[in-house]
């Protein structure tokens, strides 16, 4: 501007004028500006003078890799991430996943190119390089889950209490009368997932359920239909089957409740169900699933939180599920 001024012989300010307050500058005054501008081949950089002025609207958000099965829960999530941001005054951008490497990069320039303000991660692994990565690199970011470091971690995350969520699914089962659990969906591999473990584990010693937590009633597998209906009917074939089932997901939750309709079994009265997340699954049928409703949109807040106000010190905010009552835990009349 100050060039484009020093051509067309007038102050900086009547630039400012021509390019934002035009009405106010005479014509003349005008056609010399506009002609300086053609001449230096001046363009007004509307994205500059944004970022001079704020900072950027943006939070990016890392997608994470596409679920061949579908996950409805972090479709919802995604809705109440976008709602979140949209009542900070902050708007949401998708960045698709790549390898650590490449998603480095692109959140460097994504940052450092005053494009985003920050970035919330979700699918968070044990050994997860992202939030390390953007910790060394002095992004400021906010994680969906926890790594193997957990509390101890030098960057702020946020997510849902699994462990009190399947605490809550066994104490509901032992209230119906059930002594005799099984776990299905393990995944030591999982941080979400040996939570999950974890949290049936205490409850059912707590509730002196010491048989509901044999190793032939905690079955490691996948978390998809088929493979609940599966190993439902794995568990039923046993020697001395479960009468209750807690699932890690409401994929085999639903799946677990096919094989039962299969054999002619009352998912309730017969063998009873637990999902995890309060999916639409859970109402699909005649059957309503119990399911542990996750705080998403809790979540999501807090996670923008984080991101456009950082606190001091690394936060770890750990929110209470609830437990949705549906026909699959009913008692028999």
């Amino acid at each position: 501007m100050a060039d484009v001024a020093e051509r067309a012989g007038v102050s900086v300010m009547t630039v400012s004028n021509v390019i934002n307050r035009p009405q106010v500058v005479a014509e003349a005054t005008r056609d010399r500006v506009h002609a300086a501008m053609d001449e230096l081949r001046y363009r007004n950089n509307l994205v500059a003078r944004s970022l001079r002025l704020a900072r950027p609207r943006q939070i990016g958000y890392v997608l994470p890799p596409r679920d061949t099965a579908g996950n409805q829960y972090m479709d919802a999530f995604l809705h109440d991430l976008a709602a979140a941001c949209q009542a900070a005054d902050r708007n949401l951008a998708l960045i698709t996943g790549l390898d650590p490497e490449a998603l480095m990069t692109a959140c460097e320039d994504l940052y450092f190119g005053q494009s985003v303000a920050g970035f919330v991660i979700s699918n968070v692994g044990s050994d997860d390089p992202r939030p390390v990565g953007l910790h060394e690199r002095g992004i400021p970011f906010a994680a969906y889950g926890r790594t193997g470091e957990a509390f101890a971690s030098p960057w702020s995350w946020a997510e849902g209490d699994a462990a009190l969520g399947i605490a809550m699914a066994v104490e509901h089962l032992a209230e119906r009368g059930h002594r005799e659990l099984a776990f299905v969906g393990a995944d030591p591999r999982s941080v979400t997932m040996a939570q999950r473990e974890q949290g049936y584990r205490e409850a059912c010693l707590r509730l002196g359920l010491g048989g509901s937590v044999a190793e032939s009633r905690i079955a490691r597998c996948g978390g998809d239909l088929a493979t609940g209906v599966r190993v439902t009917a794995d568990l039923l074939d046993a020697p001395s089957p479960p009468t209750a089932l807690v699932c890690t997901s409401d994929q085999l939750a639903a799946g677990a409740v096919i094989a039962l309709q299969s054999r002619w079994l009352a998912p309730g009265p017969d063998v009873a169900v637990t999902g995890y997340d309060d999916t639409p699954l859970t109402s699909f049928g005649a059957v309503g699933i119990t399911s542990v409703r996750q705080a998403s949109a809790a979540i999501a807040a807090e996670l923008v939180r984080l991101v456009v106000d950082p606190p001091a010190e690394p936060e770890h905010v750990l929110l209470p599920p609830r437990l949705a009552l549906r026909s699959s835990t009913e008692r028999a009349a």
